[in-house]
């Protein structure tokens, strides 16, 4: 059966050409047919694919076969195409950065977003069918570098852990929700028109009585550190919730480069890499110190600070640089962020914080970092200072922690679609 392909692109009509091989369908391209098809602004991708497809199989007369892509996003409420509602604009980067001001503010566990690709197979008789590919992921908060086209350095593709830019072409090609939607047009001609006899019935087996339910097993997660006092000290927190934790001392691959604009991304981007490596929820955190007087310094940067390899050579470094700072005006604040990945792509973020100065001399013999450095008014010592039950109660990390138990309370928490305001 010979198809038209609604594409003027050569590359595009040869490779859907080897996706339809198996149902021995010949696919045409309109470079090799006189076919005017028309163009209809505003409509939904669905509805825009059907027109077109219905256009060209009625015009070719033979079955014709369309596609539209977009990116998908709940706003306040409602499904929103961006790549065509962010619009018009010249460029693909005055697009991007009206998507991010357009989600400024808003935390990356609620910027989840599909890359849809819906395909419509149009007959001449009027018959039409419809399937979709997609691939979930999340819309960051920058753009750290460019790549690709449209939104694609924005798109971390969360079963990859990758943006779409910085993908390998094989990569992108095993995401790609357009093979995904042709894939799902083959397997379903080939079901209702199979190339080869049906196999014959089988006689019917009595079945036999269902097993016992299967014993509940704990969570098991990655914690994504190989460090080995952070995965205890978390290991210690997370009791309550009876998970079987590992670390990467189990599972030993290199994770990526933490080069995220915020906390929340270098967590967000190093769980999603876990869970996809070993198959079961991940863990990861990222904090820092955020000191007022240096505008947020040293921030996501806090354990390269300056250039300097070590806490001794960090810690001198901040000192100097706050060095005619004087009293309430050297407040700062520490930032832990831990997320939970799961395989299917689902996200959890929790956020801690914790307010004090720095003060003008180091205190105290215990932590590490900046530690020494860190005076918490509220109990009257620094964190060096303090026992661990102490650091705890206190501490960053220890209040992302307990929002992460109080969550996890009764059983992971519901996975609600949570609308933009």
């Amino acid at each position: 059966m010979r198809v038209l392909a609604t594409t003027t692109n050569p590359r595009k009509a040869q490779r859907l050409q080897e996706l339809l091989r198996p149902l021995g369908w010949q696919v045409i391209s309109l470079a090799e047919v006189q076919v005017s098809i028309p163009e209809v602004p505003h409509l939904s991708p669905l509805d825009s694919a059907l027109v077109r497809a219905a256009a060209a199989a009625k015009a070719s007369g033979i079955p014709a076969i369309a596609d539209e892509s977009v990116f998908e996003l709940q706003v306040n409420g409602k499904l929103e195409h961006y790549s065509v509602h962010f619009g018009p604009w010249n460029t693909a980067l005055e697009r991007n950065l009206r998507l991010l001001e357009r989600l400024r503010g808003l935390p990356i566990e609620r910027r989840g977003a599909r890359f849809i690709t819906v395909v419509a197979l149009a007959q001449p008789s009027g018959a039409l069918e419809v399937f979709q590919g997609e691939v979930a992921g999340l819309i960051l908060q920058r753009v750290e570098r460019q790549g690709g086209i449209g939104y694609d350095p924005l798109f971390f593709v969360t079963e990859i852990g990758k943006t779409l830019a910085d993908m390998t072409p094989e990569e992108r090609e095993a995401v790609s929700p357009w093979r995904r939607a042709v894939e799902r047009l083959v397997q379903a001609q080939a079901a209702f028109n199979p190339r080869s006899e049906p196999t014959k019935p089988q006689p019917e087996v009595a079945k036999p009585d269902p097993p016992s339910p299967p014993p509940v097993l704990p969570m098991r997660v990655l914690v994504a550190t190989s460090n080995a006092g952070k995965f205890k000290e978390l290991r210690e927190g997370l009791a309550p919730l009876g998970w079987q934790l590992f670390s990467l001392l189990d599972y030993p691959f290199k994770m990526p480069h933490e080069d995220g604009s915020t906390f929340e991304d270098n967590a967000m981007l190093k769980a999603a890499f876990a869970t996809k490596q070993v198959g079961i929820p991940a863990l990861a955190d990222d904090s820092g110190l955020e000191v007022e007087a240096l505008q947020g310094e040293p921030g996501v940067y806090s354990a390269r600070y300056g250039g300097k390899s070590s806490d001794i050579e960090r810690n001198l470094y901040l000192l100097d640089r706050l060095k005619h700072v004087k009293g309430e005006e050297r407040r700062a604040r520490f930032v832990a962020v831990l997320v939970l990945a799961y395989p299917d792509g689902h996200l959890e973020a929790y956020r801690g914080e914790a307010h004090g100065l720095i003060l003008e001399a180091p205190r105290g013999e215990g932590g590490f970092g900046y530690d020494p450095l860190f005076y918490v008014p509220e109990a009257g010592k620094t964190f060096a200072e303090m026992s661990l039950e102490e650091k705890a109660r206190y501490s960053h990390r220890g209040k992302a922690l307990r929002a992460l138990l109080e969550a996890h309370r009764n059983g992971p928490p519901p996975r609600e679609i949570v609308a933009l305001e």
